[in-house]
């Protein structure tokens, strides 16, 4: 395959994508860039799961010099079983004046009940006034029922800057019930000796 047909693996109906960048300048310039994508459709990547379609992309870009480090990435996983399709796509950016990186995990499966598509997105940089990082996330489903869940923890890192976000989305044909009410219904009836 060439450089650019494998940016994107397509399988069926199964998606990853991957694509990142860095740079350093300065005296003691170093950039380091990896990434893959994989996409199965009707048989998944481990013997026996029920999968009927994964995808996965990751990526890492990191840069440190000691006058400008800058990195970005662009990610993607897509999965359209008879769910209605999940999918995320990420972009992420961090530039600093002595380091800065950026990582990506996506993973996408599709099931007889469900289209799933998680993953993390980080960028962190340093330092000095300029130092940023930048993450954006955009998800979609297709099916009747969805549910998304998003979180962004807080870094302490002092001196530095620091954005992440951990997201999964669910497409289905069926009603998703909430944690609580999977919890509730699955808990033993308990009977008062009183009655």
């Amino acid at each position: 395959m060439t450089g650019s047909e494998m940016d994107e693996v397509t399988a069926g109906s199964a998606v990853g994508a991957s694509d990142a960048a860095a740079q350093a300048l300065g005296s003691n310039a170093r950039t380091d860039v990896l990434g893959d994508a994989s996409a199965y459709s009707g048989v998944g990547p481990i013997a026996g799961a029920p999968f009927l379609n994964y995808a996965s992309s990751r990526a890492n870009a990191s840069a440190s010099g000691d006058e400008l480090a800058e990195t970005g990435l662009s990610s993607q996983a897509l999965v359209d079983g008879a769910n209605g399709g999940a999918s995320i796509r990420a972009t992420a950016a961090g530039v600093g004046t002595s380091r800065a990186q950026v990582t990506a995990q996506l993973y996408g499966m599709s099931t007889n009940r469900a289209d799933i598509v998680f993953g993390s997105v980080a960028a962190v940089a340093c330092c000095g006034s300029g130092a940023g990082a930048e993450v954006k996330v955009d998800s979609s489903t297709g099916g009747p029922f969805s549910r998304e869940l998003r979180a962004a923890p807080m870094s302490d890192a002092p001196g530095q800057v620091q954005n992440r976000v951990d997201i999964s989305v669910i497409s289905s044909t069926l009603p998703i019930l909430d944690p609580a009410q999977v919890s509730v219904a699955g808990a033993p009836t308990r009977a008062s000796p009183k009655y």
